[in-house]
């Protein structure tokens, strides 16, 4: 059919025309792919490096207490007229014109806060009487600690308030999510190793995440393996980079510049995974911690009342009479599906779950009894705290008492005695003010109060919500019945 040539001729012709054969591309230089990951390292060390600064720490070698405390009066310097930490020494003790005092002691912080709050970890303040603190670009300054918390390994301090002297401006850095890592991801640190920021500008490393949720067997620390204290063993974030002494506090940063996880050398016991680096995620655990912590509150944890099985399951091996779970129905045999929306598959994830809530709310725990799965509300007691809590910010005391919950009384341990006191009711009491009118009642620190003008008091929440606006005598129903009466 040569008729139909000529149409074809004209259809092609009307037709687009042929996509020319792109060039072919010329493959990233290595180079280039190194400066750029370069840039990104310098970018992100430069958004964070304003925000680390250098922390010395003082004691006075009379005692093991922190008393670098907001509130209290500060000790004065270890060599008189001679600052501490930061300097080289430059002569003899008699020459005090020419000393330097260099510190022996010394860690890293990071701001976090408009009004100059610095988050540390509890190892580089517990025990201090003074704190100097050296910053990029502001003179040294005094600090002192506003709330510290021995489980979390957390702390955060704040420069101290000297009459007619302006607080150092201090830039905070922004906090990321913890949550978000994966192995591999390229990961910052900051600190003062070897006390090498005195000059108040951090050191730098930089390397890979190794692992996001690292578990360290407690025995290699110095704590029991059933007071373990640092509720982080099961997410320990691990470096490849080394972090040298001095590093504990300093912070683990993205590449965005956002503070992802802070240093820690509570994890490196000598002779353990030296070459290692562990740091605190910011997850939400942290976070909550660490909210408390800049109001200078408690960080208060949770407290259920089972043992798990010793097989490594989510099994209820144990369930103290008494206790939020006893009270709530548990039983042993029961396996724990969640406490609230958290799952449980491990003592670990019960641990962590629990943490997650505070004391004195009912929570919903969902369990597997018999095959079947049913659900309990309880409401959690709070955790009795080894270590030293620090806290500048409490409630006001009623009437010159303080209270708190039953299972934090540290004379007893979760035996008979404090397990009946549970089961009934009631709170403990913490504190008489001297000459208060609860002192002369004759109101005495570890007393069961059970009621309160007749009304049953389980919680501190109870108690606070009972004496609320009440005015003259007021009775108050202790263990064995006994009637004080506050006036």
């Amino acid at each position: 059919m040569p008729h139909l040539a000529p149409v074809v001729l004209a259809l092609l012709a009307l037709a687009d025309p042929p996509t020319p054969t792109p060039p072919q591309q010329q493959p990233t230089a290595p180079m280039d792919v190194v400066s750029a990951l370069e840039s990104a390292l310098v970018d992100a060390i430069a958004r964070a490096e304003p925000s680390v600064v250098a922390i010395a720490r003082e004691k006075d070698g009379k005692t093991e207490e922190t008393t670098a405390i907001r509130g209290r009066t500060p000790a004065p310097p270890a060599i008189q007229d001679a600052p501490i930490g930061f300097g080289v020494f430059r002569g003899g003790f008699e020459d005090l014109d020419n000393v330097e005092y260099v510190a022996s002691d010394y860690g890293s912080g990071v701001v976090i806060g408009e009004k100059g709050e610095i988050l540390t970890t509890f190892s580089v303040v517990k025990g201090a009487s003074r704190l100097v603190v050296r910053a990029p670009g502001v003179k040294e300054f005094d600090a002192e600690v506003l709330a510290a918390d021995s489980r979390s390994d957390l702390a955060v301090i704040v420069p101290r308030e000297v009459p007619g002297q302006r607080s150092p401006a201090l830039r905070p850095l922004p906090l990321g999510d913890g949550t978000k890592l994966r192995k591999g991801m390229f990961l910052l640190a900051l600190g003062n190793p070897f006390n090498a920021g005195r000059d108040g500008k951090a050191s730098a490393s930089w390397g890979i995440l190794a692992n996001v949720a690292r578990r360290l067997d407690a025995a290699h620390l110095r704590y029991e393996q059933n007071k373990r204290q640092l509720r982080h063993y099961p997410t320990l974030l691990q470096l490849d980079a080394k972090l040298n002494l001095g590093m504990s506090g300093g912070a683990v940063v993205n590449l965005k510049g956002e503070l992802i996880g802070l240093t820690t050398n509570a994890a490196n016991a000598g002779g353990f995974d030296a070459q290692a680096g562990y740091a605190l995620p910011m997850d939400s655990l942290a976070r909550r911690a660490i909210e408390a912590l800049r109001q200078g509150r408690e960080v208060e944890y949770g407290f259920l009342g089972i043992g798990l099985s010793d097989d490594g399951s989510n099994r209820v091996g144990t369930v103290q009479p008494g206790t939020p779970a006893g009270e709530g129905g548990m039983m042993p045999g029961d396996e724990v599906v969640s406490i609230g929306e958290i799952p449980v598959v491990d003592s670990d994830s019960l641990v962590m779950a629990v943490n997650a809530f505070s004391p004195g709310l009912p929570i919903r725990v969902r369990l597997r009894r018999d095959g079947e799965e049913l659900e309990k509300t309880v409401v959690l007691s709070k955790l009795r705290i080894t270590g030293e809590v620090i806290a500048t910010s409490r409630p006001a005391p009623w009437r010159g008492l303080r209270v708190d919950f039953l299972s934090t009384d540290p004379r007893v341990s979760y035996g008979p005695a404090v397990l009946k006191a549970m089961a009934q009711g009631g709170v403990l009491v913490t504190e008489v003010v001297p000459g208060s009118a609860a002192d002369d009642a004759g109101i005495k620190v570890g007393q069961c109060i059970i009621k309160v003008d007749g009304h049953p008091v389980k919680t501190p929440g109870d108690f606070v919500n009972v004496v609320k606006g009440l005015t003259g005598p007021v009775t108050l129903a202790t263990e064995g019945e006994q009637v004080v009466t506050v006036r």
